[in-house]
């Protein structure tokens, strides 16, 4: 039987937007799934995703559906776990060496590296992401980095565009507060345990 459970964040900085959010852990990994309705640019953005991930936390595939400005559109990434992409069932070589996804409309993804790097607090690891930019649907490669600074809070660190923040996060490793960005508003905790 799967752990699940469903949080909501509120988006607090530019332009507002309300996210719903599912964790699912099985045996063999986790997905990461939600739906996003945010004012982008005062034009209405919805973005339906879904992040599966292996036992260790690495990003297997993604699936994104956006509409905007009365256009559909798709992406689909797919990873072999040690840092190949496909991009729409089509290599995508510029995105080598990126173990996690970020999805620049949510904070759901951080919990990611959270999970998968299992830092001591004082640590810092560092990060390749293949980076979601909305609503281009664009993926680029991002450096980043993660220093865990106590318990249950990290700074993150853009090594590509300079943006730091600090985020804290709950057991699972899920934002509740990302800097004065987005805040959870709502939490549905699951069955079974979370991190420590």
């Amino acid at each position: 039987m799967p752990d699940t459970r469903e949080v909501m964040w509120f988006r607090m900085a530019d332009g507002p937007s309300l996210e719903q959010a599912r964790l699912e852990r099985q045996p063999d990994g986790a997905t990461l799934s939600g739906t996003v309705l945010a004012a982008e640019r005062g034009r209405p953005l919805r973005v339906d995703y879904a992040v599966t991930c292996d036992h260790r936390w690495r990003t297997v595939q993604v699936a994104v559906d956006q509409s905007f400005e009365g256009v559909l559109r798709s992406l689909r990434l797919g990873h072999d776990g040690a840092g190949a992409w496909t991009l729409d069932g089509r290599p995508a070589p510029s995105l080598d060496g990126c173990i996690d996804v970020d999805l620049g409309v949510s904070p759901i993804t951080n919990a990611l590296p959270v999970n998968r790097l299992a830092l001591a607090v004082g640590e810092t690891g560092s990060v390749r992401a293949a980076w979601v930019r909305f609503p281009a649907l664009e993926v680029v490669p991002a450096e980043q980095s993660y220093e865990r600074l106590g318990a249950r809070l990290y700074r993150y660190r853009s090594r590509t565009s300079g943006f730091a923040a600090e985020i804290a996060v709950d057991a699972d490793g899920l934002p509740t507060d990302y800097a004065d960005i987005w805040r959870r508003v709502a939490d549905r905790p699951g069955g079974g345990s979370g991190r420590g």
